[in-house]
Protein backbone atom coordinates (compact mmCIF):
# COMPACT_ATOMS: atom_id res chain seq x y z
CA UNK A 1 0.00 0.00 0.00
CA UNK A 2 1.88 3.40 -1.27
CA UNK A 3 1.20 6.42 0.86
CA UNK A 4 1.92 10.22 0.30
CA UNK A 5 3.06 12.27 3.40
CA UNK A 6 1.25 15.60 4.07
CA UNK A 7 4.75 17.82 3.14
CA UNK A 8 4.50 15.98 -0.24
CA UNK A 9 0.73 16.50 -1.15
CA UNK A 10 1.60 19.96 0.01
CA UNK A 11 4.14 19.95 -2.74
CA UNK A 12 1.84 18.24 -5.03
CA UNK A 13 -0.85 21.33 -4.35
CA UNK A 14 1.41 24.48 -4.96
CA UNK A 15 3.12 22.96 -8.12
CA UNK A 16 -0.71 22.43 -9.25
CA UNK A 17 -1.70 25.91 -8.35
CA UNK A 18 1.30 27.21 -9.60
CA UNK A 19 0.80 25.71 -13.04
CA UNK A 20 -2.45 26.85 -13.26
CA UNK A 21 -1.76 30.60 -12.95
CA UNK A 22 -1.41 32.26 -16.01
CA UNK A 23 2.43 33.95 -16.74
CA UNK A 24 3.38 37.19 -15.72
CA UNK A 25 2.32 40.38 -17.78
CA UNK A 26 2.97 43.82 -17.57
CA UNK A 27 3.17 46.98 -20.82
CA UNK A 28 4.35 45.78 -24.07
CA UNK A 29 3.18 41.87 -23.04
CA UNK A 30 1.66 40.47 -26.49
CA UNK A 31 -0.33 37.21 -27.53
CA UNK A 32 -2.71 35.02 -25.94
CA UNK A 33 -2.74 35.52 -22.24
CA UNK A 34 -2.75 39.60 -22.85
CA UNK A 35 -6.51 38.44 -24.51
CA UNK A 36 -7.41 36.80 -21.67
CA UNK A 37 -6.24 39.44 -19.39
CA UNK A 38 -8.15 41.74 -21.11
CA UNK A 39 -11.35 39.59 -21.55
CA UNK A 40 -11.18 39.35 -17.45
CA UNK A 41 -10.70 43.14 -17.15
CA UNK A 42 -13.87 43.96 -19.41
CA UNK A 43 -16.06 41.10 -17.68
CA UNK A 44 -14.89 43.11 -14.12
CA UNK A 45 -15.80 46.31 -15.32
CA UNK A 46 -12.42 47.97 -16.11
CA UNK A 47 -12.18 48.85 -19.48
CA UNK A 48 -8.94 47.60 -21.30
CA UNK A 49 -9.47 49.10 -24.79
CA UNK A 50 -9.49 46.94 -27.67
CA UNK A 51 -9.25 42.94 -26.92
CA UNK A 52 -6.60 42.47 -29.22
CA UNK A 53 -3.81 41.17 -27.33
CA UNK A 54 -1.69 43.92 -26.81
CA UNK A 55 -0.55 44.93 -23.40
CA UNK A 56 -1.15 48.90 -24.41
CA UNK A 57 -1.49 52.47 -22.08
CA UNK A 58 -5.05 50.90 -21.68
CA UNK A 59 -4.84 47.73 -20.40
CA UNK A 60 -2.30 49.01 -18.01
CA UNK A 61 -4.89 51.92 -16.96
CA UNK A 62 -7.43 49.29 -16.22
CA UNK A 63 -5.29 46.63 -14.51
CA UNK A 64 -4.16 49.84 -11.91
CA UNK A 65 -7.85 50.64 -11.52
CA UNK A 66 -8.34 46.56 -10.35
CA UNK A 67 -5.49 46.62 -8.55
CA UNK A 68 -6.53 49.99 -6.49
CA UNK A 69 -10.44 48.17 -6.28
CA UNK A 70 -9.32 45.04 -4.80
CA UNK A 71 -6.55 46.19 -2.60
CA UNK A 72 -3.43 45.40 -4.15
CA UNK A 73 0.05 46.46 -4.92
CA UNK A 74 -0.52 49.10 -7.85
CA UNK A 75 2.51 48.46 -9.69
CA UNK A 76 0.48 47.84 -13.50
CA UNK A 77 2.24 44.13 -13.15
CA UNK A 78 -0.39 41.17 -13.81
CA UNK A 79 1.49 38.66 -11.55
CA UNK A 80 -0.06 35.66 -9.31
CA UNK A 81 -2.05 37.98 -6.92
CA UNK A 82 -4.01 40.03 -9.79
CA UNK A 83 -4.43 36.63 -11.73
CA UNK A 84 -6.02 35.31 -8.71
CA UNK A 85 -8.09 38.65 -8.20
CA UNK A 86 -9.61 38.16 -11.23
CA UNK A 87 -9.74 34.54 -11.66
CA UNK A 88 -12.26 34.76 -8.22
CA UNK A 89 -14.63 36.90 -10.17
CA UNK A 90 -12.95 40.03 -10.37
CA UNK A 91 -13.81 43.42 -8.72
CA UNK A 92 -16.92 44.68 -11.07
CA UNK A 93 -17.98 47.72 -8.99
CA UNK A 94 -22.01 48.24 -7.99
CA UNK A 95 -24.05 49.91 -11.17
CA UNK A 96 -24.89 53.61 -10.19
CA UNK A 97 -27.46 53.88 -12.95
CA UNK A 98 -28.22 57.02 -14.02
CA UNK A 99 -31.66 58.91 -13.02
CA UNK A 100 -34.31 57.93 -15.00
CA UNK A 101 -35.85 61.35 -15.57
CA UNK A 102 -32.49 62.32 -17.10
CA UNK A 103 -31.81 58.95 -19.11
CA UNK A 104 -30.88 58.93 -22.83
CA UNK A 105 -30.81 62.50 -23.80
CA UNK A 106 -28.49 64.64 -25.02
CA UNK A 107 -28.78 67.88 -22.08
CA UNK A 108 -28.10 64.89 -19.61
CA UNK A 109 -25.09 63.81 -21.43
CA UNK A 110 -24.19 67.57 -22.13
CA UNK A 111 -24.14 68.34 -18.23
CA UNK A 112 -22.20 65.04 -17.03
CA UNK A 113 -19.81 66.56 -18.95
CA UNK A 114 -19.56 69.64 -18.18
CA UNK A 115 -19.46 68.49 -14.37
CA UNK A 116 -16.22 67.42 -15.38
CA UNK A 117 -15.02 70.46 -15.79
CA UNK A 118 -11.61 71.33 -14.20
CA UNK A 119 -10.72 67.32 -14.08
CA UNK A 120 -7.11 66.70 -15.55
CA UNK A 121 -6.06 65.16 -18.98
CA UNK A 122 -3.91 61.64 -18.80
CA UNK A 123 -3.25 60.52 -22.26
CA UNK A 124 -4.64 56.85 -22.04
CA UNK A 125 -6.57 57.20 -18.75
CA UNK A 126 -9.33 54.73 -17.98
CA UNK A 127 -11.89 55.63 -15.77
CA UNK A 128 -14.54 53.34 -13.99
CA UNK A 129 -17.95 54.31 -16.09
CA UNK A 130 -19.96 53.73 -13.16
CA UNK A 131 -18.09 56.09 -11.11
CA UNK A 132 -20.12 59.43 -10.39
CA UNK A 133 -16.95 62.00 -10.07
CA UNK A 134 -13.82 60.60 -12.00
CA UNK A 135 -10.89 63.32 -11.63
CA UNK A 136 -9.14 62.25 -15.06
CA UNK A 137 -9.90 61.30 -18.65
CA UNK A 138 -8.50 61.67 -22.01
CA UNK A 139 -10.69 63.11 -24.95
CA UNK A 140 -12.58 59.34 -25.86
CA UNK A 141 -13.02 58.29 -22.39
CA UNK A 142 -14.84 61.84 -21.24
CA UNK A 143 -17.43 60.92 -24.22
CA UNK A 144 -17.77 57.21 -23.32
CA UNK A 145 -18.03 57.76 -19.72
CA UNK A 146 -20.25 60.88 -20.23
CA UNK A 147 -22.21 58.96 -22.31
CA UNK A 148 -22.79 55.94 -20.18
CA UNK A 149 -23.67 58.26 -17.18
CA UNK A 150 -26.48 59.36 -19.59
CA UNK A 151 -27.96 56.16 -20.27
CA UNK A 152 -26.22 54.96 -23.37
CA UNK A 153 -22.92 52.90 -24.42
CA UNK A 154 -20.29 53.82 -27.23
CA UNK A 155 -17.04 52.50 -28.04
CA UNK A 156 -13.63 54.20 -26.64
CA UNK A 157 -10.78 55.42 -28.60
CA UNK A 158 -11.68 57.64 -31.53
CA UNK A 159 -10.66 55.39 -33.90
CA UNK A 160 -13.05 53.39 -32.71
CA UNK A 161 -16.28 55.65 -32.24
CA UNK A 162 -15.97 57.41 -35.63
CA UNK A 163 -16.72 53.61 -37.75
CA UNK A 164 -19.07 52.81 -34.83
CA UNK A 165 -21.46 56.20 -35.75
CA UNK A 166 -21.26 55.27 -39.37
CA UNK A 167 -21.88 52.19 -39.07
CA UNK A 168 -25.13 53.32 -37.18
CA UNK A 169 -26.32 56.03 -39.52
CA UNK A 170 -25.69 58.81 -36.86
CA UNK A 171 -22.76 60.52 -38.86
CA UNK A 172 -23.41 64.33 -39.53
CA UNK A 173 -21.63 67.33 -40.90
CA UNK A 174 -19.25 69.49 -39.13
CA UNK A 175 -21.60 72.55 -39.69
CA UNK A 176 -24.68 70.89 -38.05
CA UNK A 177 -22.41 69.27 -35.12
CA UNK A 178 -21.55 72.85 -34.20
CA UNK A 179 -24.97 73.84 -33.95
CA UNK A 180 -26.12 70.94 -31.94
CA UNK A 181 -25.98 70.67 -28.41
CA UNK A 182 -24.31 67.15 -27.81
CA UNK A 183 -23.32 66.76 -31.28
CA UNK A 184 -19.55 65.02 -31.32
CA UNK A 185 -16.70 66.78 -33.05
CA UNK A 186 -13.91 64.78 -34.38
CA UNK A 187 -10.21 65.59 -36.15
CA UNK A 188 -7.58 62.91 -36.54
CA UNK A 189 -7.16 61.48 -33.04
CA UNK A 190 -9.30 64.11 -31.45
CA UNK A 191 -13.26 63.92 -30.20
CA UNK A 192 -14.88 67.02 -28.90
CA UNK A 193 -18.62 67.55 -27.40
CA UNK A 194 -20.25 70.69 -28.82
CA UNK A 195 -22.46 73.18 -26.87
CA UNK A 196 -24.48 73.99 -30.12
CA UNK A 197 -22.86 77.78 -29.76
CA UNK A 198 -19.72 77.55 -30.92
CA UNK A 199 -18.12 76.14 -27.94
CA UNK A 200 -17.27 72.68 -26.43
CA UNK A 201 -16.73 70.60 -23.77
CA UNK A 202 -13.73 68.08 -24.25
CA UNK A 203 -10.48 66.70 -22.41
CA UNK A 204 -7.94 69.02 -24.72
CA UNK A 205 -5.01 67.85 -23.46
CA UNK A 206 -2.55 68.05 -20.64
CA UNK A 207 -1.89 71.69 -20.83
CA UNK A 208 -5.48 72.22 -20.89
CA UNK A 209 -7.59 69.41 -18.83
CA UNK A 210 -11.06 69.66 -19.08
CA UNK A 211 -12.65 72.50 -20.26
CA UNK A 212 -14.86 74.90 -22.48
CA UNK A 213 -12.99 75.82 -25.72
CA UNK A 214 -14.08 77.66 -28.87
CA UNK A 215 -14.96 75.49 -31.31
CA UNK A 216 -13.52 77.39 -34.48
CA UNK A 217 -11.28 76.86 -36.60
CA UNK A 218 -9.69 73.59 -35.47
CA UNK A 219 -10.04 72.01 -38.25
CA UNK A 220 -13.07 69.51 -37.48
CA UNK A 221 -13.34 66.73 -40.26
CA UNK A 222 -16.49 64.99 -39.49
CA UNK A 223 -19.94 65.03 -36.59
CA UNK A 224 -21.70 62.57 -34.94
CA UNK A 225 -24.65 62.06 -33.08
CA UNK A 226 -24.57 59.70 -30.26
CA UNK A 227 -27.26 56.93 -31.07
CA UNK A 228 -29.88 56.54 -28.16
CA UNK A 229 -29.78 59.79 -27.04
CA UNK A 230 -32.72 62.67 -27.55
CA UNK A 231 -31.79 65.71 -29.19
CA UNK A 232 -33.74 68.88 -28.45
Amino acid sequence: MSTVSSAGSRRVTTAAAAASTPPTVRQGSKGPTVTTLQKKLAAAGFNPGPIDGDFGPKTRAAVLSFQKAKGLAQDGIVGPKTWGALNAGGAKPPSKPPQQGTKGTAEAFVQKALAQKGDRYVFGAETNLNDPNPSKFDCSELVQWAAHQAGVSVPDGTMNQVPYFKQKGTTISVAEALRTRGALLYRPGHVAISLGDGRTIEARGSAYGVNIFSANGRGWTSGALIPGLKYG
